[in-house]
Protein backbone atom coordinates (compact mmCIF):
# COMPACT_ATOMS: atom_id res chain seq x y z
CA UNK A 1 0.00 0.00 0.00
CA UNK A 2 1.17 3.55 -0.98
CA UNK A 3 -0.18 6.35 0.63
CA UNK A 4 -1.99 9.32 -1.35
CA UNK A 5 0.91 11.41 -1.38
CA UNK A 6 3.40 8.79 -2.25
CA UNK A 7 5.19 9.57 1.07
CA UNK A 8 4.57 6.38 2.91
CA UNK A 9 4.78 2.70 1.48
CA UNK A 10 3.45 -0.35 3.75
CA UNK A 11 4.08 -3.76 3.02
CA UNK A 12 3.02 -7.10 4.36
CA UNK A 13 4.69 -9.81 2.71
CA UNK A 14 3.71 -13.32 4.77
CA UNK A 15 6.55 -16.14 5.02
CA UNK A 16 5.57 -19.74 6.29
CA UNK A 17 7.47 -18.96 9.59
CA UNK A 18 5.40 -16.13 11.75
CA UNK A 19 8.54 -15.71 13.29
CA UNK A 20 10.12 -13.46 9.76
CA UNK A 21 9.41 -10.11 8.94
CA UNK A 22 6.06 -9.74 7.52
CA UNK A 23 5.10 -6.17 7.89
CA UNK A 24 7.67 -2.98 6.86
CA UNK A 25 6.62 0.24 7.00
CA UNK A 26 8.42 3.14 5.79
CA UNK A 27 8.91 6.53 4.19
CA UNK A 28 9.35 5.28 0.65
CA UNK A 29 13.01 6.30 0.38
CA UNK A 30 11.84 9.87 1.02
CA UNK A 31 14.34 12.86 2.97
CA UNK A 32 15.29 11.12 6.17
CA UNK A 33 14.64 7.65 5.04
CA UNK A 34 13.11 5.41 8.14
CA UNK A 35 11.77 2.26 8.69
CA UNK A 36 10.19 -0.27 11.13
CA UNK A 37 9.26 -4.25 10.41
CA UNK A 38 7.36 -6.60 12.96
CA UNK A 39 7.25 -9.84 12.38
CA UNK A 40 3.99 -11.92 12.11
CA UNK A 41 2.71 -12.58 15.72
CA UNK A 42 3.13 -9.27 16.54
CA UNK A 43 -0.01 -8.05 17.76
CA UNK A 44 -2.41 -6.42 15.58
CA UNK A 45 -2.68 -3.19 18.20
CA UNK A 46 0.81 -2.67 17.79
CA UNK A 47 1.51 -2.41 14.38
CA UNK A 48 -1.63 -0.63 14.35
CA UNK A 49 -0.19 2.12 16.63
CA UNK A 50 2.41 3.34 14.40
CA UNK A 51 -0.11 3.22 11.32
CA UNK A 52 -2.98 4.61 12.92
CA UNK A 53 -0.37 7.57 13.75
CA UNK A 54 0.88 7.53 10.71
CA UNK A 55 -2.80 8.63 8.87
CA UNK A 56 -3.42 11.50 11.58
CA UNK A 57 -1.43 14.87 11.09
CA UNK A 58 1.84 15.44 12.59
CA UNK A 59 1.10 17.15 16.39
CA UNK A 60 3.01 20.68 16.32
CA UNK A 61 4.26 19.83 19.98
CA UNK A 62 7.05 17.81 20.75
CA UNK A 63 6.51 13.95 21.34
CA UNK A 64 7.64 12.30 24.84
CA UNK A 65 10.63 10.16 23.89
CA UNK A 66 10.11 6.36 24.44
CA UNK A 67 12.02 6.07 27.39
CA UNK A 68 9.84 8.99 28.86
CA UNK A 69 6.59 6.92 27.87
CA UNK A 70 7.49 3.48 29.26
CA UNK A 71 9.63 5.01 32.18
CA UNK A 72 5.86 6.78 33.32
CA UNK A 73 4.13 3.14 33.34
CA UNK A 74 6.53 1.52 35.34
CA UNK A 75 8.88 -0.20 33.25
CA UNK A 76 12.65 -0.57 34.42
CA UNK A 77 15.21 1.45 32.82
CA UNK A 78 18.89 0.56 32.41
CA UNK A 79 22.17 2.22 30.59
CA UNK A 80 24.76 -0.46 29.45
CA UNK A 81 28.42 1.04 29.41
CA UNK A 82 28.28 1.87 25.72
CA UNK A 83 25.12 4.10 25.81
CA UNK A 84 22.37 1.27 25.24
CA UNK A 85 18.91 1.93 26.81
CA UNK A 86 17.03 -1.11 28.07
CA UNK A 87 13.79 -0.89 29.20
CA UNK A 88 11.76 -3.77 30.63
CA UNK A 89 7.66 -4.20 31.29
CA UNK A 90 6.19 -4.62 34.69
CA UNK A 91 5.90 -8.09 34.03
CA UNK A 92 9.48 -9.28 32.24
CA UNK A 93 8.27 -10.71 29.35
CA UNK A 94 8.57 -7.54 27.11
CA UNK A 95 12.44 -5.85 26.44
CA UNK A 96 12.54 -2.57 24.53
CA UNK A 97 16.87 -1.57 23.59
CA UNK A 98 17.81 1.39 21.78
CA UNK A 99 21.24 -0.39 20.61
CA UNK A 100 23.95 1.81 20.71
CA UNK A 101 27.05 0.28 18.57
CA UNK A 102 30.82 1.13 19.68
CA UNK A 103 31.80 1.52 15.67
CA UNK A 104 28.48 2.73 14.07
CA UNK A 105 26.69 4.49 16.63
CA UNK A 106 22.94 4.11 17.56
CA UNK A 107 21.43 1.42 15.25
CA UNK A 108 17.65 1.84 16.31
CA UNK A 109 14.89 0.24 18.53
CA UNK A 110 14.72 -3.14 18.97
CA UNK A 111 11.24 -4.33 21.11
CA UNK A 112 11.46 -8.29 22.22
CA UNK A 113 8.63 -10.44 23.48
CA UNK A 114 9.68 -13.56 25.25
CA UNK A 115 8.48 -15.71 28.06
CA UNK A 116 11.81 -15.80 29.55
CA UNK A 117 15.01 -13.17 29.18
CA UNK A 118 18.09 -15.38 30.10
CA UNK A 119 21.79 -14.11 30.21
CA UNK A 120 22.34 -15.50 26.84
CA UNK A 121 19.02 -13.63 25.46
CA UNK A 122 15.55 -14.10 24.95
CA UNK A 123 13.60 -17.64 25.13
CA UNK A 124 10.52 -18.75 24.11
CA UNK A 125 10.03 -15.45 21.70
CA UNK A 126 6.52 -14.34 21.41
CA UNK A 127 7.09 -11.63 19.29
CA UNK A 128 9.49 -9.05 17.64
CA UNK A 129 9.91 -5.13 16.01
CA UNK A 130 12.26 -3.27 15.06
CA UNK A 131 12.05 0.51 14.33
CA UNK A 132 15.15 2.52 12.40
CA UNK A 133 16.82 5.28 14.66
CA UNK A 134 15.50 8.16 12.13
CA UNK A 135 11.90 7.22 12.91
CA UNK A 136 9.91 10.05 13.60
CA UNK A 137 9.63 10.75 17.24
CA UNK A 138 5.86 10.85 17.44
CA UNK A 139 5.81 7.21 15.56
CA UNK A 140 8.06 6.13 18.09
CA UNK A 141 5.41 7.67 20.50
CA UNK A 142 2.54 5.85 19.23
CA UNK A 143 4.12 2.35 19.37
CA UNK A 144 5.60 2.93 23.26
CA UNK A 145 1.70 4.08 24.05
CA UNK A 146 0.54 0.82 22.28
CA UNK A 147 3.42 -1.33 23.67
CA UNK A 148 2.04 -0.12 27.11
CA UNK A 149 -1.45 0.30 27.22
CA UNK A 150 -2.72 -1.48 29.74
CA UNK A 151 -6.31 -1.95 28.46
CA UNK A 152 -7.42 -5.42 27.54
CA UNK A 153 -7.33 -6.97 24.52
CA UNK A 154 -10.17 -8.79 22.23
CA UNK A 155 -9.21 -12.46 21.44
CA UNK A 156 -10.98 -15.65 20.82
CA UNK A 157 -10.86 -18.34 22.64
CA UNK A 158 -8.14 -20.44 20.42
CA UNK A 159 -6.03 -17.36 19.85
CA UNK A 160 -4.71 -16.66 23.33
CA UNK A 161 -0.99 -18.38 23.93
CA UNK A 162 -1.13 -19.79 27.60
CA UNK A 163 1.15 -18.15 29.48
CA UNK A 164 1.08 -17.14 33.81
CA UNK A 165 1.77 -13.53 32.58
CA UNK A 166 -2.06 -13.03 31.06
CA UNK A 167 -4.48 -12.56 32.67
CA UNK A 168 -8.19 -13.68 31.15
CA UNK A 169 -11.76 -12.38 31.81
CA UNK A 170 -14.87 -14.06 31.57
CA UNK A 171 -16.18 -15.27 28.32
CA UNK A 172 -18.67 -13.56 26.36
CA UNK A 173 -19.56 -13.58 22.76
CA UNK A 174 -17.34 -10.57 21.74
CA UNK A 175 -18.34 -10.70 17.44
CA UNK A 176 -20.23 -7.46 18.00
CA UNK A 177 -17.52 -5.75 20.15
CA UNK A 178 -14.63 -6.42 17.31
CA UNK A 179 -17.32 -5.22 14.42
CA UNK A 180 -17.78 -2.11 16.78
CA UNK A 181 -13.98 -1.43 17.29
CA UNK A 182 -12.93 -1.88 13.72
CA UNK A 183 -15.84 0.39 12.45
CA UNK A 184 -14.81 3.17 14.65
CA UNK A 185 -11.00 2.79 13.53
CA UNK A 186 -12.26 2.93 9.96
CA UNK A 187 -13.93 6.05 10.67
CA UNK A 188 -11.21 7.59 12.02
CA UNK A 189 -8.92 6.81 9.08
CA UNK A 190 -11.49 7.80 7.05
CA UNK A 191 -11.75 11.59 8.78
CA UNK A 192 -8.07 11.93 8.44
CA UNK A 193 -8.24 10.95 4.48
CA UNK A 194 -7.37 13.70 2.29
CA UNK A 195 -9.94 15.46 0.05
CA UNK A 196 -9.73 15.28 -3.57
CA UNK A 197 -8.56 18.02 -5.54
CA UNK A 198 -11.38 20.08 -7.27
CA UNK A 199 -10.68 21.32 -10.98
CA UNK A 200 -12.57 23.93 -12.23
CA UNK A 201 -13.06 24.17 -16.03
CA UNK A 202 -12.29 26.85 -17.60
CA UNK A 203 -14.09 28.11 -19.94
CA UNK A 204 -13.91 31.06 -23.27
CA UNK A 205 -15.66 34.00 -23.15
CA UNK A 206 -18.47 34.08 -25.16
CA UNK A 207 -17.46 35.85 -28.63
CA UNK A 208 -20.04 38.88 -29.50
CA UNK A 209 -22.45 38.47 -32.47
CA UNK A 210 -22.68 39.81 -35.02
CA UNK A 211 -26.47 40.64 -37.16
CA UNK A 212 -25.69 39.18 -40.48
CA UNK A 213 -26.24 41.50 -43.69
CA UNK A 214 -30.45 41.68 -44.22
CA UNK A 215 -30.86 39.79 -48.04
CA UNK A 216 -32.28 42.16 -50.41
CA UNK A 217 -36.41 41.12 -51.25
CA UNK A 218 -36.78 39.26 -54.16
Amino acid sequence: MTSPDHAFRLDLTPTPSSYHRWWRIDNNHGPGFWYATFNGDTPAEIVAGLTDALIRPEPEEPSPSVIEVLTGRGWEHTTSETGSQRLTSPDGIVQVELYVSPSLGVMGWEIEAAHYFGEHGPEQRIWRAHLDAATPAHLLAAVAEAISNPAPVLRARFKINDSAHLMQGPEFAIGSEVVSAHKQRLAEARRHRPKPHLTTAVTAPALPRTAAPARPAR
